[in-house]
This record gives C-alpha cells, sequence and structure tokens, in this order.
C-alpha cells in the first residue's frame, strides 16, 4: 500500500494519459483528422493537464493549481461532450465549453484553495458527472447505425464515469471529505485508480469506433453519388429485390433529363452540375421516404416504387416535373425537363428485366417529343 499514495498515482495517471494522448493522437487522429478524435485528444491533454496540476496539493502552490487542476478537469469533461457531439454531426457552441472551466475556475479559487486541496469540488463533481452523462446520452443516440454496438458500449462506459462522479459528489456532501469513509470509497487513490480504466477502456473504444466509422465512410463513398448524394446503381438490384420481395404491386420509373448535352455546352459543366443536383432533389422531396430513388449515370435517375400502381408513378412523375421546375426557378437555372419510362414490375419477374422495359418506355417518351411519361404496355 506504501506504493499507492496520491502523488505517485496522480503522476502515474498524468504520464497514462501523455502516452495513450500521443498513441491515440499517431494512430487514429493524424489517420483519419476526424473533428471527434481530435477533441478527444484534447480531452485527454485537459484531463493530463487537470491531473499534473493536483500534484501541488500539499505544497505551497495549491492556491492556484487546484483551481486551475479542477478547471482543466471540468474542460477535459467539457471536450468529452464536445467530442461526443461532433460524432453525431451537433457541434456544440464554443463558449458551451468554456463556461463550466471558468465557473469552475473561479469558485475554486473563492473557496480556500491555499488550506483545502477539495476546494471547488462539490462544484467540479456534479458538474463533471452531468458533462459525461450527456456525452453518453449523445453518444447512444448518435445517428451513426452502422456502428450502433461501439456507440452504445462507449456510451456505457460514460454512464459509469458519470455515476462514479455523481455518487463521489454525494459522499462528499454527506460524509465530507475528511471522512474515513470517504477516503477509502472516494478519495485520491481510489478515484485515480478508477480514472485511469476508464479513460484508457474509454481511449480504446474510441479507437475502435473510429475504424469502424471510417469503414462505414467508404461503404457510403462506394454506394452513393458524391454530387448529388443518391444511392448509385451498385447493388441496385439486390436493394430493389430485398424492396420489392413480398410486395404484391410495384412499379420501376426510369427518368432523364432532356437535352442535358445542350445544358452543358451552353451553360458550361457547373450549371450542369446543378441541374442534375436540383433533378435529384425534385425527386427526393417529392417521393416517398420508402421508395428508392438512385442516380443510374450520366443524367439518368431510376426510382423504384414498392406498393405503387402505374397511375401512382404517373402522378409521382407530374409532382417530380413539377417540382424540377420550381427548383430550376428559384436556383436562376436555365428551365429544363424531364422524360420518364415507367414499368410494372411483373410477379416473379427479375428486376433488371423490369428496368430494361422501362428504358424502352422512357426511349419512347423521348422519341414522341420529351416532356412526358410513357409507361411500358407488356406487363
Amino acid at each position: 500500500m506504501d506504493q499507492l499514495d496520491p502523488t505517485s498515482l496522480r503522476f502515474e495517471l498524468g504520464i497514462v494519459l501523455a502516452t495513450t494522448l500521443a498513441l491515440f493522437y499517431g494512430v487514429v487522429y493524424r489517420t483519419t483528422r476526424s473533428s471527434y478524435a481530435l477533441f478527444w485528444c484534447l480531452a485527454l491533454l485537459s484531463l493530463a493537464a487537470g491531473t499534473m496540476l493536483f500534484l501541488g496539493d500539499g505544497t505551497d502552490a495549491q492556491r492556484w493549481t487546484t483551481p486551475l487542476g479542477n478547471a482543466f478537469t471540468a474542460l477535459g469533461a467539457a471536450l468529452v461532450w464536445r467530442a461526443a457531439r461532433t460524432l453525431d454531426r451537433r457541434p456544440l457552441p464554443r463558449w458551451r465549453v468554456v463556461v463550466a472551466p471558468l465557473v469552475i475556475l473561479v469558485a475554486s479559487a473563492l473557496d480556500s484553495p491555499a488550506t483545502d486541496p477539495w476546494a471547488g469540488s462539490w462544484l467540479l463533481f456534479p458538474l463533471v458527472s452531468v458533462l459525461v452523462g450527456l456525452a453518453a446520452a449523445t453518444m447512444w443516440s448518435a445517428r451513426t447505425d452502422d456502428v450502433g454496438r461501439l456507440r452504445r458500449v462507449t456510451a456505457l462506459a460514460g454512464w459509469l464515469m458519470s455515476a462514479f462522479y455523481l455518487a463521489r459528489a454525494t459522499a462528499l456532501l454527506v460524509w465530507g471529505a475528511d471522512d474515513d469513509r470517504f477516503t477509502v470509497v472516494f478519495g485520491t487513490v481510489p478515484s485515480t485508480v478508477v480514472l485511469t480504466v476508464m479513460l484508457v477502456s474509454a481511449t480504446f473504444s474510441m479507437s475502435a469506433l473510429t475504424n469502424e466509422l471510417q469503414a462505414a465512410d467508404l461503404r457510403h463513398a462506394a454506394s452513393h453519388d458524391p454530387l448529388t448524394g443518391l444511392l448509385n446503381r451498385n447493388g441496385l438490384d439486390r436493394r430493389a429485390a430485398t424492396m420489392l420481395r413480398g410486395v404484391r404491386q410495384s412499379v420501376v420509373v426510369m427518368a432523364d433529363l432532356d437535352h442535358f448535352k445542350q445544358v452543358n455546352d451552353t451553360h458550361g459543366h457547373l450549371v450542369g452540375d446543378r441541374v442534375l443536383v436540383a433533378f435529384a432533389a425534385a425527386c427526393r422531396d417529392t417521393l416517398r421516404s420508402t421508395d428508392l430513388v438512385v442516380r443510374y449515370g450520366g443524367e439518368e435517375i431510376v426510382l423504384v416504387l414498392p406498393g405503387a400502381s402505374t397511375t401512382a408513378a404517373r402522378g409521382a412523375a407530374a409532382m417530380v416535373r413539377e417540382r424540377l421546375a420550381d427548383l430550376a426557378r428559384s436556383a436562376g437555372l436555365p428551365p429544363v425537363t424531364a422524360s420518364f419510362g415507367v414499368a410494372e414490375v411483373a410477379p416473379g419477374e427479375a428486376f433488371d428485366h423490369a428496368l430494361r422495359r422501362a428504358d424502352a418506355a422512357l426511349y419512347r417518351a423521348k422519341a414522341a417529343g420529351r416532356d412526358r411519361v410513357v409507361v411500358d404496355g407488356a406487363a
């Protein structure tokens, strides 16, 4: 037990955090350059700085190391929340990150830090519990379904840490810092051991989470068109077959912008790209959430409407044409039209066969003068 003195443990925790930070920065952040990895690095740096500052306890420097150590600890907890919010693509305003450490700094400085090493802890402990709990809640509900299991494991670690700090705050309020029960359960020695385990475990979870998210991003890039954000044709047959399985009536639509080459030649490819984006938005805005919208290639978009009839598909195509005209007009784009070929997917029919019939119907729409909807009559 002689080796488990507070000063040695705090120094060792500072070294562990600094080493973990160096590894996480070099292996994870330098590879991904992700915002949440950056904020996790900053959180580890703040917590390591706070831990090192607490080495001033029992010395003449305690009057300023205790308030600063508390402030850096609060900053680390706020940065953990900031990292979780960034992962969920909901950035936290900067002022919210600095409010907690500033409040803790002032409260600790006014609470006799020269004679009391626990000055400001009555506020620090519940505040850290709240901040880490918010981070855990954000991690649990983050909109990153591809890494749901890792998210929840990391969130559980955060809730354990939040619960520990809440219990620590309660014990400090009920027992007091000088009580032997507080020293044995929540004093510097046990708390440092618990925090070391939790922070190192959370960092490894964050590393695994980062790798999984990077893999998910690569999968998303492989299956989505970078210009319009729509699904691309990779795996279209498989996705469509899955959607249509067990559905009695469905329709596939092949849509194509009219005279798109002329738009590019007259107005330039940048305007042409904006027209394509407007076309994709018109399809996405108009159709149901259960429908599939895919950029098939060039200016062609495939629409898969499970449970729809050819009559409903005609109405959907008309709404897409109207929405496209509105978007082009509001964005100052040249007026554009689109043609549509509609084919009902016959029971037991292969999707690619139905798609070819929709393409043939589109060809007839083009031949008939464009800016119209033609329904295949073979089904």
